[in-house]
């Protein structure tokens, strides 16, 4: 359910992001100026103002059908036909069953008739026109660019939009305009001239202008923020690319639509303002491409890279090594190269949304409304719609989901900075206190080294002081009765075997913590055992007067086998019951219960005693090596205070676990545990 409901998001996601490719084209036509909004249409070469108020309705665009007399410069008879503007002549029928070519000259004719009585002065606003014309009004020059010409030779091509002022001198005006193309692919009338008040038209200009320096500046800022981040983070390239992007469509749009760079270079030919457009035109798709690929690149492989890269080498040098007119006429190339990495993008961030890629929504929703305004500008420079020059805006809009991307990774940077600071604090807290438990472990195990030390010291000082002070004895002929010499020789071999006893403890102490003792585990059953430790004490307790009981207790405990290493267990009881026969005196009682314990699989064994007890502050310090207690000592460790540290040991490498208690009732409780063995769980699960 949940992977549906993600497909189903991400299936919205891809038609909004069509939608908005499908908006940026709808929004370039409309803003191209493809209706006149109910305003007077040229019919046959005549605009009619008849009551028409510029001050009420606007400007007026003059568009519709002008007259049209091809290869003539102002020639009355030559106006032959009509044509369609704004539109560009190329592919119009000539007349004489062909077509026109886009390069040539020619006049178009306007007849503006009721002109409004109370306006002495008006204006024009005219757009980039291929590639040189003149504006007369009833036969006066009013704006010119470039010079046209009836050839190649005698025409200077340039475009750049122009407003030009006339003052008609009656109610009616004739407008001609001459258009000379040699040097471009397309030539004609391709956005509509607009008719208006001198504050109008001065209004137009400065809005069209105003919104390119906006966009411009804009573009021209984010680049160095751009850069400034590339410069202060040499790996992250994809700020150098998105910088590369920014400053390449800024060119573009420099040298087309107000013409901002011609303007401010006049020594910039038309020619070089070209091929900078193109140039620009084709860096633009590579940079914007390169970019995501780096920021994505796990969804597309480097030879997509290489290929871009070697197609825009291939498109760059065809720009500048041949004519702008033969560079123009393969426009195809450059947009099909334009159209398939704009594609290539769209198809790498869709793989990137799909697998969960972090910015890849709003990445894929910028680009989508910057290749469809690209759409519009193809559509555009073909003829094949009348639309403004978008792309600027696309970018731009590209541009704010980006930085909307780079504020979603700063603020989950900054979050995850925040929560790493959180968790550093909290491990230095933890850390802090972890120096201090473990320092206080090494102080607590500094302190058993020098009481471990101590004791060792003097375990092994007092027997090897006696035995030196018999020998010493019998080397001086002190002891020289044969009965005396066999009694101090025998009360040597005691002490000598007291000494290998607490060196084996210590042996088996260490390399059970270690836990390198060799084990030998067998099957062993609890009955029996405890059946078998009734049998090997009985008789010794019931000489020194003390009541002996073994039993096992509770269901299925006759049952229960561990599995042990016998002789290991053997020395563990040993030492817990003379441990109970030292603190029980005549007449007490020393009992060992065995049962299930209270976890599953598991059973408890207990060596309980009636005697003098222990006190509180000796439970914690029982099972601590050396720790000397006269009730702790036992034969089997010869009173050195390691037997239940050995005890516990041999316990803990069985998977059991031991305490001590003090019983109400008075007296001791040993109690431990052992794993049941897993055959017979086994067999209880069946």
């Amino acid at each position: 359910m949940k992977a549906l409901k993600m497909r189903r998001g991400q299936g919205a996601l891809l038609v909004f992001v069509f939608m908005m490719a499908l908006a940026g084209l709808a929004g370039g036509f409309a803003l191209g100026g493809g209706e006149t909004g109910g305003k007077p249409v040229a019919k046959d070469g005549i605009v009619d103002l008849s009551g028409y108020s510029f001050e009420k309705s606007g400007t007026v665009p003059l568009a519709g059908e002008w007259y049209f007399a091809r290869e003539s410069l102002r020639q009355e008879a030559a106006y032959d036909r009509t044509v369609r503007v704004p539109g560009i002549w190329g592919g119009l029928p000539d007349g004489r069953g062909g077509l026109l070519p886009s390069q040539g000259y020619g006049t178009y004719r306007l007849a503006l008739r009721n002109l409004p009585a109370d306006h002495r002065m008006l204006g024009i606003r005219l757009p980039n026109l291929s590639t040189a014309y003149a504006l007369y009004v009833d036969g006066a020059l009013v704006g010119s660019k470039g010079v046209p010409g009836v050839d190649k030779a005698s025409t200077t091509p340039f475009q750049l939009p122009d407003t030009v002022f006339f003052q008609p001198t009656g109610a009616s005006v004739t407008l001609e305009l001459e258009l000379a193309n040699f040097h471009h692919r397309t030539g004609g009338i391709r956005s509509v001239l607009v008719l208006g008040t001198p504050e109008q038209v001065k209004g137009i200009a400065f809005g069209h202008e105003a919104r390119e320096f906006i966009v411009l500046g804009c573009l021209l800022m984010i680049g160095i923020y751009h850069i400034g981040l590339y410069a202060l983070r040499r790996k992250e390239l994809d700020n150098l690319l998105f910088a590369m992007l920014c400053f390449c469509v800024a060119g573009r749009m420099s040298v087309i639509g107000e013409g901002l760079l011609p303007r401010l270079v006049p020594e910039l030919t038309w020619t070089a303002a070209g091929r900078l457009e193109y140039s620009f035109f084709v860096l633009s798709a590579l940079c914007g491409f390169a970019y995501f690929r780096r920021t994505y690149s796990k969804e597309l492989t480097r030879r997509w890279t290489f290929a871009a890269c070697a197609g825009a080498c291939l498109l760059l040098g065809l720009t500048w090594g041949v004519t702008l007119l033969e560079s123009s006429s393969l426009i195809l190339l450059y947009q099909a190269f334009v159209i398939v990495l704009s594609g290539a993008s769209l198809y790498l961030l869709i793989v990137a949304l799909i697998r969960g890629r972090e910015g890849a929504a709003l990445s894929l929703i910028g680009v989508a409304g910057f290749v469809g305004t690209v759409l519009s500008d193809i559509f555009f420079y073909n003829g094949w719609w009348r639309a403004p020059d978008m792309v600027p805006f696309g970018l731009l809009f590209l541009v704010i989901m980006n930085a909307f991307l780079i504020s979603l990774r700063f603020s989950r940077t900054f979050a995850k900075a925040e929560k790493l600071s959180a968790e550093l604090r909290s491990w230095n807290g933890q850390l802090e206190a972890r120096i201090e438990e473990r320092t206080e472990a090494l102080r607590a195990a500094e302190q058993s080294r020098r009481q471990l030390v101590s004791n060792i010291s003097h375990d092994l000082r007092t027997p090897m002081t006696l035995i030196q002070g018999y020998l010493e004895a019998l080397r001086d002929g002190v002891i020289s009765d044969p009965g005396q010499r066999e009694a101090v020789i025998g009360a040597m071999l005691k002490k000598a075997e007291g000494l290998n006893e607490l060196i084996r403890d210590l042996f088996d102490l260490s390399m059970l913590e270690a836990r390198q003792a060799q084990m030998s585990y067998e099957l062993v059953p609890l009955s029996a055992w405890i059946d078998r430790l009734a049998e090997n004490y009985a008789m010794e307790l019931l000489t020194k007067g003390i009541a002996f009981v073994c039993r096992t207790e509770g269901p299925g405990t006759e049952s229960v086998s561990l599995k042990i290493d016998e002789r290991r267990m053997d020395r563990v009881m040993s030492n817990l019951i003379y441990n109970a026969i030292q603190a029980t005196p005549r007449g007490g009682e020393i009992r060992i219960e065995a049962r299930r314990g209270a976890r599953p699989y598991e059973a408890e064994i207990a060596v309980l005693d009636n005697g003098s007890g222990i006190t509180p502050e000796e439970l914690p310090k029982l099972f601590e090596r050396l720790y000397q207690n006269d009730k702790s000592r036992n034969g089997s460790s010869g009173g050195s205070g390691l037997g239940l540290a050995i005890v516990r040991e041999i316990v803990e490498t069985h998977g059991g676990r031991i305490e001590a208690r003090i019983r109400p009732e008075g007296g001791s409780a040993f109690i431990f545990t052992l794993p049941i063995a897993k055959r017979m769980i086994t067999e209880e699960l069946r």
